[in-house]
């Protein structure tokens, strides 16, 4: 959605979604310590009084950038978990999910990582990042040890593989902020291709697409 669909008047709902949207765009695009509520009003082509009816401050909109695309990816790996027959399916929709959603996804961990480096503390900030990452966590280990139990995975180190996984996105969306060559879906497919050897899959699923 872009600026100029503020103009239309749109329900508010759909002006808050556009609002974040932008947020999180601009905070990507800087460091989003510079970037200002007037900066947020002006791309939205509406004026601060009315930002400041959806979001308290500055620090208001933060948090509920982040929290915005993190609600994305968890809603999209529910769409798409409900089709999905088996673990490695489930793990798989996890990876697609973050191909389908990737551009946002990039500026999620761009303004994670700014966060990171800029010594600052906040509490919501942090506790949605730890959330994140322990959702992400809970959500690979129990596929992984429901694939175990069934005979579909050899026996292996749960945890460590999690992790790896994990990792692994994370790697993929930092090279891409760092490289800007772009390649977090072919990356994101690849990674998708060696997950069932490192796991160990005795039984076919549906690879990331």
């Amino acid at each position: 959605m872009t600026a100029k669909a503020a103009r239309r008047r749109l329900p508010p709902a759909e002006r808050r979604v556009m609002i974040l949207d932008e947020a999180l765009r601009l905070f990507a695009e800087r460091h989003y310590s510079i970037v200002t509520v007037r900066d947020i009003a002006q791309v939205c082509d509406m004026n601060v009084g009315l930002l400041y009816h959806y979001f308290d401050s500055k620090d208001d909109l933060v948090r509920r950038a982040l929290e915005h695309a993190i609600q994305q990816l968890t809603l999209g790996y529910e769409a798409r978990r409900t089709d999905q027959p088996d673990p490695l399916a489930e793990i798989l929709a996890w990876l697609e999910t973050h191909i389908e959603i990737a551009p946002t996804l990039v500026r999620m961990v761009k303004l994670m990582a700014d966060y990171a480096s800029s010594g600052m503390q906040d509490e919501v900030l942090d506790a949605l990042i730890a959330g994140f990452y322990r959702s992400e966590k809970e959500l690979l280990e129990d596929a992984l040890q429901r694939g175990i139990a069934a005979g579909l995975f050899r026996p292996h180190d749960i945890s460590r593989t999690a992790r790896r996984i994990g990792l692994m996105l994370d790697g993929i969306f930092f090279a891409s902020t760092s490289r800007g060559d772009n390649r977090v879906s072919q990356d994101i497919r690849d990674l998708a291709d060696v997950v069932p050897g490192w796991i160990g899959a005795t039984a076919a699923a549906p690879q990331a697409s």
